[in-house]
């Protein structure tokens, strides 16, 4: 009678020790904000110290170019490559590696964040395949934990010291130019502006005074009320208009 309910508690706790033990190893899929404040890089003697200083390089650089959130928990990063490979089928000739990335608290040293992840190189070749797979490790780490990724430096490159000069030549010297010293300024005279030409202008000669003549010498003329006429064709005989009406001779 009491048989059953014992089983059923029974497969309920299995079930719960199974789904818990699932979800604590699970893979972290989605970015963590946490304070990385360190990461160390640990492997087997197989897997070549190229890969593990070219992850613990990214990783470090990420770190220093991220700035981490207020009042984020601080934990240390610790990366440990389990094993290498190479990939199946299309994959059969990359590289691929399978790593544990642990975050722990810095002040209690407990684990806050565990996950496990493979990862492929992108090439086969054998010049770029371990600095290819250190930067797929590093760029998943990178995601896991919200770190930025580092920019790059500009390169300066050396001056060049290519030369056309024979060894047995003397060395060069260096020439120094010859330093001019500063003149005071000097100020320009000013020009002169010449004067306008004058035109000169004829003189007048004297005419000596104008004869006015008297004003009883001078005769009136139409504008004063004197009055004419103009005969035109033979001259009338003489006669006097006071007596004769047809007479044309005018009147005094």
């Amino acid at each position: 009678m009491f048989a059953r309910p014992f089983k059923l508690a029974l497969a309920l706790f299995v079930v719960g020790i199974l789904a818990s033990c699932s979800w604590m190893n699970r893979p972290i899929t989605r970015p963590l904000v946490y304070n990385v404040r360190e990461a160390t890089v640990i492997a087997n003697a197989n897997v070549p110290l190229r890969i593990v200083e070219g992850v613990d390089r990214r990783v470090s650089a990420a770190i220093r170019a991220t700035r981490p959130p207020a009042g984020a928990e601080r934990v240390v990063v610790v990366v440990r490559i389990d094993k290498l490979g190479y990939g199946f089928n299309a994959r059969r000739r990359l590289q691929s590696a399978t790593f544990t990335v642990t975050a722990a608290s810095v002040e209690t040293g407990d684990p806050v964040a565990t996950g496990n992840f493979t990862v492929n190189s992108p090439t086969d070749d054998p010049v770029m395949a371990e600095e290819s797979l250190a930067e797929e490790i590093a760029s998943r780490v990178r995601f896991a934990f919200s770190l930025a990724s580092p920019t790059i430096r500009k390169v300066i490159l050396p001056p060049r010291t290519t030369s056309t000069r024979l060894t047995t030549d003397p060395a060069p010297r260096a020439s120094v130019a010859p330093q001019a010293s500063p003149t005071a300024p000097v100020a320009a005279a000013p020009a002169e502006v010449p004067a306008p030409a004058v035109a000169e202008v004829p003189a007048v000669p004297d005419l000596g005074a104008v004869p006015v003549a008297p004003a009883s010498a001078m005769k009136s003329n139409v504008e004063e009320g004197a009055s004419g006429s103009v005969a035109l064709g033979k001259k009338a005989a003489p006669c006097d208009p006071a007596k004769d009406p047809t007479c044309e001779q005018p009147k005094p």
